[in-house]
Parts: structure tokens; sequence; C-alpha cells
């Protein structure tokens, strides 16, 4: 059962992010260019174009909500349209037949998309994925009846129903189109509280200014609510489960008299080190494939294709979720940019407690890596209590300049 307090609680929880960023800037940095992304869509979607692909390329924006460091959505589509035309078309009017119920709609367009994909991977002898599912149909749903559809980002979604509802699950197996509507009456349920809010009102005219889409229903903003408040709520639990980062520990005085010593960590050399935690992240996840430690890893990926990175829970944001490729484990994978403590240990057990209950099958184990440039003495003490759980690696990042090559002689 849906809880209004807590339902009254994630709107608060997102008025408060509001207004420590103010209005400007979430219109500017955060959120508006999904409002933009929805008049674009609106203004130059036509089924009925000679050239599906072209027209696919100008209506979709090339974003966030369709792009990411291993999330394709986008161009597997226009790649459907460029090579399967007719085919795309099909899937793409039974996908927006209004005249049928969503859930049917979006299952059997769902397995139009997978088709496709078996299709071109027999062809070229490939595993690719086709990265259609909820979140992509939902967001064509919600790009072409902005007014009547639900844009969905499952992770965010599931930990917004888990907060106003306990109780709240989607069963492993649900088909895309039931999971669409077990969202449904939690968001129609915000979306109707939302309504009546002059600070909801005022924000939205700010997100829709200049724009001929208006969010009149308030889909859009709802959609805002629940996907600001989901990464605000799971940031805010990393950094009180894992603080800051630390300064490196001087080393130990000697043993006094009574006293067990933790042995000293030794320092760790020199290398390139990361302004900010996303581009180590960034750094990884891009040359994956070129990473000795990444070989026997592949990204854990949703039913709906989207990949294990920056992977939203209840307990806080997994910054990689991996697969390993020889024992079927889940591996929770924490990066910390500069050196770390004995709090990082509880944030990836945390993270590991969440994925054992929530994504593992019966029989897979789930581990943790912690990588990091520097341990503190407490990180390896602790990391030593939970060894078979979690392991801890350096990271080192070295930089080359070098002379280029002599030119070939011709």
């Amino acid at each position: 059962m849906i809880s209004q307090p807590k339902l009254q609680q994630w709107v608060s929880l997102y008025l408060k992010h509001i207004e420590q960023i103010t209005p400007e800037v979430h219109v500017r940095d955060e959120e508006g260019y999904k409002f933009r992304s929805v008049d674009t869509f609106q203004r130059k979607f036509n089924i009925d174009a000679p050239d599906l692909a072209a027209m696919l390329a100008r209506a979709i924006e090339n974003n966030n909500l369709v792009v990411g460091n291993m999330f394709f959505p986008r161009r597997m589509l226009l790649i459907f349209a460029e090579t399967y035309p007719e085919q795309t078309r099909q899937a793409l009017r039974m996908l927006l037949d209004e005249t049928r119920h969503i859930a049917e709609r979006m299952d059997q367009a769902f397995e139009l998309f997978e088709g496709l994909m078996d299709r071109r991977n027999k062809e070229l002898g490939t595993a690719a994925h086709s990265y259609v599912g909820l979140r992509f149909l939902s967001l064509l749903l919600g790009f072409r009846y902005p007014n009547v559809c639900n844009a969905i980002k499952p992770r965010e979604w599931k930990v917004f129903c888990r907060f106003v509802d306990d109780e709240f699950s989607v069963p492993q197996g649900t088909s895309t189109g039931k999971q669409y509507m077990l969202f449904e009456p939690y968001i129609e349920s915000l979306r109707t509280h939302i309504k009546r809010l002059p600070e909801i009102r005022n924000l939205r005219d700010e997100l829709t200014r200049g724009l001929a889409f208006h969010d009149e229903e308030y889909r859009w903003l709802t959609q805002d609510v629940i996907f600001v408040t989901a990464r605000v709520l799971a940031r805010s639990k990393d950094e009180h489960e894992a603080g800051h980062e630390v300064v490196q520990e001087p080393a130990p005085e000697e043993e006094g008299d009574g006293e067990a010593v933790v042995p000293a960590v030794p320092a760790a050399p020199a290398g390139v080190r990361f302004p900010l935690e996303e581009y180590l992240e960034n750094l990884i996840v891009k040359n994956w494939a070129h990473i000795e430690f990444c070989r026997n890893l592949e990204f854990f990926t949703d039913e709906d294709g989207t990949p294990g990175q920056q992977y939203v829970t209840d307990v806080g944001i997994i910054d990689l979720l991996a697969k390993d490729k020889t024992t079927g484990d889940l591996v929770v994978i924490e990066l910390k940019r500069g050196n770390a403590d004995s709090r990082v240990i509880g944030q990836v057990l945390a993270y590991i407690d969440w994925v054992e209950r929530n994504l593992a099958m019966k029989g897979q184990n789930v581990r943790g890596i912690v990588i990091v440039a520097d341990g503190s003495k407490a990180l390896f003490a602790a990391q030593r209590q939970v060894s078979r759980k979690v392991s801890v690696r350096y990271y080192r990042v070295n930089l080359d300049i070098c002379e280029p090559p002599e030119p070939a002689s011709e």
C-alpha cells in the first residue's frame, strides 16, 4: 500500500534539492534537456517518412536519455531502421497504436525488436544486445504521447516505489508490458499529489518555457521528481556510509606494551590521479576490453538492456556491477579516485547484500572489489575480516609524452 506521508517526504526531498541548487541550475544543467527532447520529437516524428532512419535521427536527440558509455538504444534503433526499415516501421506502429492496451503492444513491440536483433546477430555472427526494453519503449511512448504515457527508468522507479511501499516488488521474468503496469499506480499517486503544488507548477513552467510542449498533465515533471530524488537519496546514503576520501595515515609509532599493532600498509607508487571519480569510471568503462583486470568480467545487464554502470539501489549507487564469465558470480565494483578507509568496506557489503536479495539467482554468489589509489591501515584491517567477500585493488594510470615517429618515406 502506498504511504502518503512517505510520498510527501519524497516530494519534500525533491523540493529541498531544487532549492539548494536553484531552479535555474536544475533547468539548465540537470533536467531541462529532457523536456526539450520531448518537444523535438513532437515536431519531427513522422512514422510515414520515406527515410525512416533519417527521420528518427532527427526526432530522437542524441543525449543521456538514449546514450551512455554502454547503453545504445538510439543507435540500435537507427541500425534497425536502415537495415530493416519496414519491419522497424511495423514495430513502431505496433508500439504507438492507441487502440490497443499498452501492456499488450509493449510486449509485442519488444518481441518484434528482439526478433530483428536475433536476425542481425545471425547475419553478422555476433551476440549484440538491442537495448530495447522497458526503459526505451516507455521513453518512445512518453515522447509520442507525453500527456498520456509515462517514461520509466526502471532502477530509479523501483527505488521510489519501495520508498513509498515496503511491499513493492517486480518478480523476475515479468514482461515489459506488465512491468509498466506495475509502476503505473505509484506514478499516478505522485502525479496527483504534485499537480496541487504551486512550486511544482512554477518549476514546470520554467522547464517548458519557450517550448510548444507544456507538460499539461505533469507526466514529465513526475518523471523528473522520481528520477532526481532517487539519485539524490542514493548519493546521500553513499556519503553517509562511506564518508569522504581520507588522507593517507602517517607511519605507525613503535609498538607499545601490550598493544596489538596492525602492520603498516606499504606506500603505493605514484601515478595519474583523477579530479573526479567519474573520470576514472569512464576511463575504465570505455577501455574495458583492453584492461587486463576486466578480461574475465562482463557488465551485468538489466532485462531491458541497461548495463550496470551507476546502478541505483535503495542503499546507494553501485559504481559498476559486473558478472564473472567463469564462475557466474555477480561482482560489485566500488571506485575511489584517491585514498580510502574502512568505511568503504561497509558500503560495499551493503551493496552486496542488496544484490543478493534483489538480483542474484539461486546459487549465484556475489562479491565485491574496491579499487582505490591508496588504502589506509583501517581499510585493510576491515577487508581482512571479510576477505572472502571483498577484495582491494590499486589502480595505476601512467601517461607518457613521447616524440612522434619519423614519417615513412614515400
